[in-house]
């Protein structure tokens, strides 16, 4: 019986990158047909570029590149810059690995190490980077911060994070907050502080390690000035002090409003229903209600009887989840996923 199962196994498809992104709830089966589609039509023209498939659901604005990183990382799918650099013969594999051990000895990012070292151009690294992340590498020597955003900037990553993970806030605009990263294994970090502050939308470019330096003493060294003059306002704490009417943004919920997670195996599916019980409670206290002990098992047999009751009456395996405010209250939205 084992070794039927065993053989069994053995002829199981590996899920391919579009049915993961599929079953983490990023996209449906039509996204996945028109990005094919895109896919054939490049691959069919005279074009140099083939383009994986996660990118060309970045270009159909499908997806963000944080989300393709996140789910080829958890099902172990990325492609990583070392085999990259091999397999594109622009590197041999013992040129790879003694560039990866001298890096990290000298505690540099690896990209800046073979840019330092001159074993791949800027240009070489630049077109690298955005065919495996869809993510620029750009030089950002004349940068400059908007003085008016320096505390905002500093409350999204505190100096010790900021150094230990090579990242560096850049700029606000609007809602969204541009970082600088200098290795892929910062997108991780940065998609998990963005679920710290989901009121914004975080993006993303390479930059190097030397830029990520000067920065990172320009925007922590003004710390010190900045907050013997400044109130800071944390947006995540309802109950911290309003700042003067003259400077004061009204709270943008937005990103909250609109984040929805399908969930088919909710006794399974803890990251999702966790996900969305976070932004639930931020979203109660953003708009004025107190913080509550933790109810997060409550709200897990909430979604899980909400699941069962919905698959019963519609036959549908897939509920799509979403938040609603109402005055001071927020609901839970759910309805089968066609």
């Amino acid at each position: 019986m084992f070794n039927q199962n065993k053989k069994f196994l053995k002829m199981v498809k590996p899920l391919k990158s579009g049915e993961l992104l599929v079953k983490e709830g990023f996209i449906n089966q039509d996204d996945i047909h028109k990005a094919l589609l895109l896919q054939k039509k490049e691959n069919d023209s005279s074009s140099p570029k083939k383009s994986l498939f996660g990118m060309i659901l970045c270009d159909l604005n499908l997806i963000t590149p944080l989300d393709n990183f996140y789910v080829l990382h958890k099902y172990n799918k990325l492609q990583s810059i070392q085999s990259a650099l091999i397999s594109k013969n622009i590197l041999q594999k013992k040129v790879v690995a003694r560039a990866e051990k001298n890096a990290l000895k000298q505690n540099i990012p690896f990209i800046s190490f073979l840019i330092k070292a001159g074993l791949v151009s800027i240009s070489q690294m630049k077109i690298l980077l955005f065919e495996l992340f869809h993510i620029p590498f750009k030089s950002i020597n004349n940068f400059t911060y908007n003085k008016k955003d320096l505390n905002l900037l500093i409350q999204k990553l505190e100096e010790k994070k900021s150094w230990e993970n090579k990242t560096i806030p850049l700029v606000l605009k609007d809602n969204t907050i541009l970082f600088g990263i200098t290795d892929p294994e910062n997108i991780l970090f940065i998609r998990n502080l963005n679920d710290l502050f989901p009121q914004y939308r975080f993006k993303t470019m390479f930059i190097s390690f030397s830029q990520f330096s000067k920065l990172h003493d320009q925007l922590y060294k003004s710390d010190a000035t900045t907050a013997s003059t400044s109130t800071i306002v944390p947006v995540a704490s309802p109950a911290a002090t309003a700042p003067t009417p003259s400077i004061k943004k009204p709270l943008d919920l937005s990103l909250l409003l609109n984040f929805t997670t399908s969930i088919k195996d909710p006794e399974h599916e803890f990251d999702s229903i966790k996900t969305l019980y976070e932004r639930y409670e931020l979203l109660r206290q953003l708009i004025g209600n107190p913080k509550r002990a933790d109810l997060e098992d409550e709200f897990n047999q909430f979604i899980i009887q909400t699941h069962k009751k919905i698959t019963r009456e519609y036959n549908n395996q897939i509920i799509k989840f979403s938040l609603k405010k109402e005055n001071r209250d927020v609901k839970i939205i759910a309805f089968p996923k066609t």
